[in-house]
C-alpha cells in the first residue's frame, strides 16, 4: 500500500478489471506491487494507492490524489513507464472500468485500519427531488447517525463520478463489517433519505479487500 501525507485530497480514481485468461492472482500482484513502487510512488500529489480484490475474482486500484492535476498528470505518464506496460500487459483490455471520483467534501487524510473498501455509484431518481444539497445533507445524517458508533468505520465519502452519476464509498475495518454495515442501510431511519435518493436500479456497489 502506497501512503504519503499531502494535505486534503479532492480525487479519488477507482479502477475496476480483470486478469487475462491464465494469469494468477501471485503474478498480479506482482506487478501491482512493482507499478506502485516504481511508478506511483514518484508521482507529484498521488497521496496514496492500494490493489484490491473481490469475491468474485476480480480486481481493482484505487488512487487518492491531492487534486485533478495531479491525477492527470499521473494518468498521462502512466504507459510511458515499463512497469505500467507491464502490468496492463496482464489485464483483459475490454473489462477495464475507470471511474473518476471528484470528492464533495476533501479528504483530510489517508484513513488508517482498513482492510475493506466498499465502492457504489448511483444515478438519481428522475423525480426532481434530488439536489447535491440534498445528498449531502442525507450523508451527514449517515455519518453522525449510523456509522459514528460502528466502530469498523474508518472513512465515508460521497463524490461526483459523472454527469449524472453519484458514488458513495467507506473505507472499513473489515470485508465482513462492510458487508454489514451496508446491510444495515435499510432498516435505519437515518440512511432513508439518502436511499429515497437514488434510482435502486442504478446501482453499482462491491466490496473490495486490500492485496497490495
Amino acid at each position: 500500500m502506497l501512503r504519503k501525507e499531502l494535505g486534503p485530497m479532492k480525487v479519488m480514481g477507482f479502477a475496476r478489471y480483470e486478469a487475462k485468461p491464465g494469469v494468477g492472482a501471485p503474478e498480479l500482484i506482482a506487478a501491482a506491487r512493482l507499478w506502485q513502487k516504481e511508478f506511483l510512488s514518484n508521482q507529484p500529489g498521488i497521496a496514496f494507492h492500494c490493489f484490491l480484490g473481490n469475491a468474485t475474482g476480480g480486481y481493482a486500484d484505487a488512487i487518492l490524489a491531492r487534486d485533478e492535476a495531479s491525477f492527470a498528470a499521473m494518468s498521462e505518464a502512466h504507459m510511458q513507464a515499463a512497469c505500467s506496460r507491464a502490468f496492463m500487459e496482464l489485464l483483459e483490455p475490454g473489462s477495464i472500468r475507470l471511474c473518476l471520483n471528484r470528492l464533495m467534501k476533501d479528504l483530510e487524510a489517508v484513513p488508517n485500519g482498513f482492510s475493506a473498501i466498499e465502492f457504489g455509484t448511483f444515478r438519481p431518481r428522475d423525480d426532481g427531488r434530488f439536489s447535491e444539497e440534498a445528498l449531502m445533507a442525507a450523508s451527514g445524517r449517515i455519518e453522525r447517525e449510523y456509522l459514528a458508533p460502528l466502530p469498523e468505520t474508518r472513512a465515508h465519502l460521497m463524490a461526483r463520478a459523472g454527469e449524472d452519476t453519484y458514488s458513495e464509498i467507506c473505507f472499513v475495518e473489515t470485508e465482513g463489517a462492510a458487508r454489514e454495515i451496508c446491510g444495515g442501510y435499510v432498516s435505519n431511519a437515518a440512511c432513508a433519505p439518502l436511499l429515497s435518493l437514488f434510482d435502486p436500479a442504478s446501482v453499482d456497489l462491491d466490496f473490495w479487500h486490500v492485496l497490495a
